[in-house]
């Protein structure tokens, strides 16, 4: 909750300044040319893949935890409402506060023009035609200046932080801010973690090995990873995964799990393990979402954007200390080679498991329930899932526990009954 007791505290103060109403409309009006711009849609479908966790893999993580009869309708709804509201009160917060930087600009502008004016003998009321080129005289727009806010790191670390210096009591609103920014960091990466080491995991040659120390690996990397982008050019490597990495790729795993789980494992059967959890069956806006608008909107979004990016050359912010400007420049041919490697690394594992196990290079699980048996003590989410409702005699703990500790009995099978909307699994002997 703290992140949203800081964004209250903002919103409330950031409504008070001088200009904040101007950044409000800024924000509420439409501009209806960029609808044409598919950048602006891949853009935006990356933000719903990083607000919701969409094809990260931490939402499955997560889910796996959860009981069978667990309402993950209700769930979802909830998630998304609370996302929506969340991050529209966000964006209220933030063009507040840029609309009260951006009047500080346009006061700071005009209060400059008239010292030129006044040293060139030109009072600022007058009527008289000057040559403002001449004397350097710049244009003071509200609408431009908030127009030219940053994006992404530069808006929370630049132009976020010179408002923040513009308020009274700068240092405790700094303090407070950069909180909320670590706090956010850390649950966001704590989410993307649990869906990396799930799947570690439940790899078959790393499961004799301690899962902290697993997770210490895993945390060591990343972390020299990162430090990538703390360098003099880390900007622009982040820049770099920020448009590449964590876009196309994302798109093309979203639009694999939906043709996966709708049209290969099949809408109806998916529709029946909803029923079988939930007691609701998903009506006709599910039906008509899940098997024509999302994988035509996602691929019409991939497609589009991967042209645009053969066309025009994808290009980048570089500054430039000479004239003291940012600078729009088109990455080099060696940048580009590492963009699409960065990309076919998410991608490529997709179409290469699926044709080591079509030609069975790949050993693959025939029964899946005794795979999910045999994790007990490894995926907390599996023994919650067998030992729920029916599994609640002793002797049915015992057997349980005798057949995961006999892993060389391989003549062994599973039985599922389902009663009602509870399920009873049984270890039977041939």
């Amino acid at each position: 909750m703290f992140p949203y007791l800081v964004l209250t505290i903002f919103f409330i103060r950031g409504i008070t300044l001088k200009g904040a109403s101007d950044g409000l409309m800024h924000m509420y009006k439409p501009k209806i040319e960029k609808l044409a711009d598919p950048t602006v849609w891949l853009d935006a479908a990356t933000q719903v893949f990083y607000s919701f966790g969409l094809a990260f893999g931490s939402l499955i993580a997560f889910g796996s935890y959860n009981q069978p009869k667990n309402n993950c309708v209700r769930d979802v709804i909830l998630v998304s409402v609370c996302n929506a509201i969340t991050a529209i009160y966000a964006s209220a917060v933030i063009f507040a506060i840029l609309g009260f930087k951006a009047m500080k600009n346009v006061d700071r502008c005009i209060h400059n023009n008239d010292l030129k004016l006044a040293a060139a003998g030109v009072f600022p009321n007058a009527t008289d035609t000057v040559n403002k080129t001449a004397l350097g005289i710049e244009t003071c727009s509200m609408a431009q200046q908030l127009d030219a806010a940053a994006e992404g790191t530069g808006l929370a670390f630049i132009v976020f932080t010179q408002a923040i210096v513009e308020l009274p009591g700068a240092p405790f609103w700094a303090v407070i801010f950069f909180l909320m920014l670590l706090s956010l960091g850390l649950g966001s990466q704590i989410g993307i973690l649990e869906g990396m080491l799930c799947t570690i995991f439940d790899i078959e040659i790393l499961k004799r090995i301690p899962k902290q120390y697993i997770t210490a690996c895993v945390c060591l990397i990343c972390f020299f990873v990162g430090l990538l982008f703390c360098t003099g050019a880390g900007e622009y490597w982040l820049k770099m995964f920020d448009s590449f990495a964590g876009t196309i790729g994302l798109v093309v795993v979203a639009l694999t799990e939906m043709i996966a789980v709708i049209f290969i494992y099949g809408h109806e059967k998916f529709s029946q393990d909803i029923y079988d959890m939930t007691g609701y069956r998903p009506g006709l806006f599910w039906q008509v979402t899940w098997r024509f608008l999302a994988p035509l909107l996602m691929s019409v979004i991939l497609i589009s954007s991967v042209v645009t990016m053969a066309i025009n050359n994808p290009t980048y912010s570089a500054w430039n200390a000479e004239k003291g400007e940012v600078q729009t420049k088109q990455y080099p041919p060696w940048v580009l080679a590492i963009a699409v490697a960065m990309m076919l690394a998410g991608v490529l594992p997709i179409p290469i498991v699926f044709l080591l196990r079509r030609y069975q290079c790949l050993k693959f699980d025939v029964n899946i329930h005794e795979g999910s048996i045999r994790r007990i003590d490894t995926t907390v989410s599996t023994k919650e899932m067998i030992t729920d409702v029916d599994l609640d005699s002793d002797d049915d703990d015992h057997r349980l526990s005798s057949y995961h500790d006999d892993d060389s009995d391989d003549d062994l099978r599973v039985n599922i009954n389902r009663i009602g909307k509870a399920f009873r699994m049984e270890v039977m002997d041939d």
